[in-house]
């Protein structure tokens, strides 16, 4: 018996995605995180896979979407949501809770919708490779908006998260020890970003090895 598609979690998730788009409207610039556009990239997957399931692109598209939101949801967890003022409770409050949306509950929606409804399909490592572009096309992003002049927060960064920010002490190869209050160790961008390819390329193996499980889960429970 063929397991039956189930649409509700993808439907929650352009809901909440189009909530926390109206409620971040007031600043432009948080558009380019990669917080914002992944959550849009996960959006536009879903709502292609209502409009047409059968598209050959869709399940590697998903794969990336997905992979790109779990690291979301890891690294507000742990590096950037407890430096925010009040902790992670005022942190996943910011916005009328647009923050609550985009970094835990959309994470959360992604996965289940993925291992309910995605992962019979046979994914390879190739799926894992394919998950780095997303990162890797979101740094060339950020690097060519800060060569154009767009600096973020109130020090003017060139990149909007503190580890990929060049201009700062450490630069691109350096390591600074108490540069700052909320991040006492910086280290160089070059660095930061191999750990966050590396990041996603480990979560990326993970999500095969889960989604390999759930595949045999749901072809002994066919047979």
């Amino acid at each position: 018996m063929k397991h039956p598609k189930f649409p509700v979690p993808k439907l929650l998730i352009l809901a909440t995605t189009a909530y926390a788009v109206v409620n971040l409207l007031h600043w432009p610039i948080g558009f380019t995180f990669f917080t914002q556009l992944s959550n849009l990239f996960l959006a536009a997957v879903v709502l292609l896979q209502l409009l047409f399931p059968k598209a050959r692109f869709l399940p590697g598209l998903k794969f990336s979407a997905v992979l790109s939101i779990f690291v979301t949801f890891l690294v507000y967890l742990t590096v950037l949501g407890p430096v925010v003022p009040g902790g992670l409770t005022a942190a996943y409050a910011q916005d009328h809770g647009a923050s609550f949306c985009l970094h835990l509950l959309n994470p959360a929606l992604a996965m289940f919708d993925f291992f309910r409804n995605d992962a019979a399909f046979p994914y390879g490592k190739r799926h894992a490779a394919l998950a780095l572009i997303p990162p890797f096309l979101y740094f060339l992003f950020i690097l060519a908006l800060g060569r154009l002049g767009l600096r973020w927060g109130p020090t003017g960064m060139l990149a909007p998260y503190p580890f990929l920010d060049y201009g700062s002490p450490a630069g691109w190869f350096g390591l600074v020890v108490g540069g700052s209050r909320f991040f006492p160790i910086q280290i160089g961008v070059f660095y930061a970003v191999l750990a966050l390819l590396l990041l996603f390329y480990a979560a990326a193996h993970a999500l095969l090895f889960l989604a390999r499980r759930r595949r045999s889960a749901v072809s002994t429970l066919s047979s």
